[in-house]
């Protein structure tokens, strides 16, 4: 454990849940535990729109450095042959009435996989099948981007923002593969025979 911090367990219908969903439709919503102190993030400039917390910068941030190191427990029990590691926590401030016409429209992340979880303000919406829903609140949604979604030859996560609304507060975190490790591709080749190409454009 780094950094002296208390990491909630993690049940084994949780990770199990995680790796069926993740394998299979491409996302799921865990629900998280209450990491955020609102003091914390209050040391924080308000004015800073996105600041990335790597490393030892974690450690001014407790919460923020509970809940990523959660994150990445979960998914290295979940989907322990993709060898995931975080490379960045992104704690975003929009401020009310912001938009962003790339991200309000339903897209799917580059990079490999990402989570969202708001704070404060309204959720991020995620598109299961026809319908559009809101990340309920509490719960953060694990997302397969680009490169997962070739390599597994699962669907990547359509979502967006929720458009013109109140300020709002989220963490985004990305995730890649550690070098040096087999592709994932390999890792699940049940995965791979059984599904065909599913990415949304």
């Amino acid at each position: 454990m780094r950094l002296g911090l208390h990491i909630p367990r993690l049940t084994g219908e949780c990770v199990g849940r995680v790796r069926l969903e993740m394998l299979d439709r491409g996302f799921a919503l865990v629900n998280t535990p209450p990491f955020f102190d609102s003091g914390e993030l209050f040391r924080v400039r308000r004015k800073q729109t996105v600041l990335h917390l790597v490393g030892h910068r974690l450690e001014k941030f407790p919460g923020l450095t509970r809940y990523a190191r959660w994150l990445e427990r979960l998914l290295g029990e979940a989907l322990p042959d993709e060898s995931l590691l975080l490379t960045v926590l992104e704690l975003r401030h929009e401020p009310a009435g912001y938009a962003d016409k790339e991200v309000d429209r339903l897209h799917i992340d580059g990079s490999y996989l990402r989570s969202v979880y708001t704070l404060d303000g309204m959720p991020t919406i995620y598109r299961d099948g026809q319908a559009e829903m809101p990340v309920p609140r509490g719960h953060t949604l694990l997302m397969t981007a680009f490169d997962r979604a070739r390599a597994l030859r699962v669907h990547g996560t359509l979502h967006r923002r929720p458009g013109i609304g109140p300020e709002r507060t989220a963490i985004v975190c990305s995730f890649v593969p550690c070098r040096n490790q087999p592709s994932p591709a390999s890792a699940y080749p049940r995965v791979g025979r059984a599904q065909s190409a599913r990415l949304v454009s």
